[in-house]
């Protein structure tokens, strides 16, 4: 259990002393430190940049929690910032540019707790240098987790569901529902009977692919508004694009299912940081960037911390990271994402492909394949 620094904000000492023993209850080795006056609570965070998390309360007498965590993207951006709240539908009502990370409502909840404190463990163990992790706690244009999400993954997450469950709550957004049907009727992934069938196109993807395509297209849909309807198609279909190649390219070295949907779920997720960069950034062409300076963030970097703040695995935000870059020779999974990466994004060649797995030392079945993969 790693420790962490948490600064609470509320201006009801009850309310921050109940909250205060039952953090160091389930999380024992977190400091803790409880503030309820604003200045104070300035002071603490100038004089700590590296505090990992911040909890406010919404509705105080003379300050409002949304600008307490807006004011920290200037005065210190690096801790997650949690809003604790009495209102449940308040994610639904929150202003475009979203300045919340979390959201715990009251009463506490220990599953709230122990998912939020874990997440930001996590995140800590994530190789992100300080400046990095300001430069992404800066970020303007945080995506608000979407509420369809949220209710597939506590349905996928609980021991009681079946894929008429699933396929209920997928109805509810129609643009998942068609990308789920092309994919589950797509030839290239092997698929050579068609469906219309909700249930049967998640019972061929599996849930792993299901929720890296929900979180893609919920968060492509709220990024519409900087991008044209083509570019916004074209953006998605090359997200899709390169997932599918790389879960193909794993079924031809013979990865088992759970490592090819593994996988796909990785390539896509990693478009979620480009579709969040265009909201802030000059359109520009996505299928390859620049080698960026040391300290600076990537699409990458960007995917890896917002799919860390949702609760996806470390083992994801990791793949994500690190799949631009060739690594170790045991690492399959990563080298597997990289080799697709430069085939379709950067045209490299085959045979220069294979030399540069051969100078790293790389599983000599992943290179082989290379040259009898139907790119």
């Amino acid at each position: 259990m790693n420790t962490m620094t948490i600064v609470l904000f509320d201006d009801e000492r009850f309310i921050l002393k109940a909250l205060q023993r039952t953090i160091n209850r389930i999380y024992p080795v977190a400091d803790v430190i409880t503030v309820t006056e604003l200045n104070e609570f300035w002071s603490i965070l100038n004089k700590n940049k590296t505090i990992d998390l911040v909890i406010s309360d919404y509705l105080m007498p003379h300050i409002n929690g949304l600008d307490v965590l807006e004011r920290c993207l200037t005065e210190n951006p690096y801790p997650v910032r949690a809003l604790l709240t009495g209102d449940s539908s308040l994610t639904s009502k929150m202003r475009q540019s979203n300045v919340v990370h979390m959201y715990l409502a009251k009463p506490f909840s220990k599953d709230n707790l122990i998912l939020l404190f874990e997440n930001v463990a996590d995140l800590k163990a994530l190789p992100f240098s300080d400046t990095m992790r300001r430069k992404l706690g800066s970020m303007p244009s945080f995506p608000v987790y979407p509420l369809l999400l949220k209710e597939l993954n506590n349905l996928i997450n609980s021991c009681d569901y079946d894929l008429a469950n699933v396929a209920e709550v997928v109805a509810k957004e129609p643009i998942i529902v068609a990308k789920l049907l092309q994919l589950a009727n797509s030839a290239y992934l092997g698929f050579t009977s068609e469906t219309s069938s909700i249930e049967e196109a998640v019972s061929r993807l599996g849930t792993t692919i299901l929720l890296s395509i929900s979180a893609s297209l919920l968060i492509a849909q709220n990024s519409q508004s900087c991008l044209s309807a083509s570019e916004h198609e074209q953006h998605l279909s090359q997200a899709t694009h390169y997932a599918s190649c790389v879960k193909k390219f794993a079924q031809h070295i013979k990865m088992s299912q759970k490592e090819q949907a593994l996988l796909f779920s990785v390539a896509l997720l990693s478009f979620v940081g480009k579709l969040i960069k265009l909201e802030g950034e000059e359109k520009s062409d996505l299928s390859a960037e620049e080698p960026l300076p040391e300290h600076c963030i990537s699409y990458l970097h960007i995917s890896a911390y917002v799919m860390k703040l949702w609760g996806y695995s470390s083992q994801v935000c990791s793949l994500i990271i690190n799949s631009s870059e060739l690594q170790a020779s045991d690492n399959k999974l990563g080298n597997v994402l990289f080799i697709v990466q430069q085939k379709l994004f950067y045209k490299e060649s085959n045979e220069a492909l294979i030399t540069f797995c051969q100078q790293h030392e790389v599983d000599s079945s992943i290179y082989e394949a290379i040259g009898t993969f139907d790119w």
